[in-house]
């Protein structure tokens, strides 16, 4: 069986090491949509332990096609039982160098004939449940290579199911697990977020270090499939429980200066059973500068949005280089698109030209010591 996961730009790199350390042979990828096979179990599997994709997708099929009627022949020979009963059915297409090029025709021809052979040539007799989950066929085409592809996930991935409350400026479940696997952050040593906000990064960090899979705490469209058996589901969900590592310590440190939103990280670490395995105070970044030295990984999501004037962001970036001039042993990733902070002390090493946060463009970048930099610890990811 073929499998393709979905993902944010840019992450498809740490997704492929998600997909072959669960064992499954890399068929080759698209942008955002890498591509594996494997058989029935890694339905399950790749959906409760996924940090950084997005949509788990089974292929239905994959075909050569030039033209509409080859199209909606192709799509007839697909076995629907698996999934379909009286659930709402949802096309979303994507196209790209082919000559199928109207997205809105494709997504017309493909559900009508899904519908006119489940009625036998009496399509416009189907009635869709509304109570009941949709059930969404992506065709993505290519060079003319059609892929149909049926989401086993529903919601993305990111929607953990912990988060009850965010501030402003949420960062992804997804973004905020790729950019910890990517800082290369050791457990054993201590992490720092000290713009926490709704706490995702500190969440994710602890679920990381715990080998708890993210996916625990949600249920998924494949349950609902009509030929899934649920016990296939049940034996990687004990798995992933039993390889969960809730006793080794771990120090996580989060802080904000708004004591709602630290009352808001608390609230959902909560829900994600995660609470005490996260110190949180109420603090301000400069507040650090003179205390106790900092030492090992920091990885942060700070301000950088429309909602600050240039005032603020400039003294908001001088204080936390300051910090980095105070603690030479703290080593500290961020996800910004603000880009005027670098000192006489500090640079930051552009580690990713470009992802996205929400809407907006950001860089990742390594913070560098400019004078007496002794920083010899190596980058290598972990995952």
């Amino acid at each position: 069986m073929n499998f393709a996961i979905s993902c944010a730009a840019g992450l498809e790199s740490i997704l492929k090491k998600e997909i072959e350390i669960a064992g499954y042979k890399m068929l080759g990828s698209w942008p955002t949509l890498v591509r594996f096979q494997g058989e029935l179990p890694a339905i399950a599997k790749m959906n409760l332990r996924s940090r950084v994709g997005n949509k788990v997708f089974l292929e239905l099929k994959q075909y050569q096609t030039t033209d509409f009627d080859k199209l909606f022949d192709m799509i007839s020979t697909i076995d629907r039982a698996i999934y379909i009963q009286n659930n709402p059915i949802i096309v979303t297409a994507i196209t790209k160098q082919s000559l199928l090029t109207s997205v809105p025709a494709i997504q017309k021809i493909v559900k009508k004939s899904i519908t006119k052979k489940i009625l036998n040539g009496k399509e416009w007799l189907v009635i869709e449940d509304e109570k009941l989950q949709p059930i969404e066929i992506l065709v993505y085409i290519e060079h003319d290579m059609c892929s149909v592809l049926l989401n086993t996930t529903w919601e993305s991935l990111h929607k953990r199911g912990y988060k009850k409350a965010t501030g402003e400026a949420p960062i992804n479940e997804a973004l905020a697990a790729w950019l910890l696997l990517l800082s290369g952050w050791k457990f054993s040593e201590p992490l720092y977020d000290f713009f926490c906000g709704s706490g995702t990064i500190v969440i994710e960090a602890a679920l990381l270090a715990k080998n708890i899979a993210p996916g625990m705490f949600r249920s998924f469209a494949f349950q609902q499939f009509k030929r899934y058996d649920q016990k296939l589901f049940t034996a990687e969900l004990e798995a992933a429980k039993a390889k969960m590592m809730l006793t080794k310590e771990h120090t996580i440190i989060a802080s904000d200066i708004d004591p709602t939103m630290i009352s808001i990280a608390k609230e959902n670490a909560k829900h994600a059973w995660m609470e005490k395995y996260i110190t949180f105070e109420t603090k301000a970044i400069a507040d650090y500068i003179s205390g106790p030295e900092l030492v090992w990984t920091m990885v942060s999501n700070p301000p950088y949005g429309l909602r600050m004037n240039t005032y603020d962001l400039e003294k908001l970036y001088y204080t936390i280089t300051e910090l980095f001039a105070h603690h030479p042993k703290l080593h500290w990733w961020i996800i910004t698109s603000y880009d005027k902070f670098t000192t006489d002390d500090v640079s930051w090493t552009r580690k990713k030209s470009m992802i996205f946060n929400g809407w907006e463009r950001c860089r990742f970048y390594k913070k560098t010591l400019l004078k007496n930099n002794d920083d010899t610890r190596s980058e290598k990811n972990t995952i």
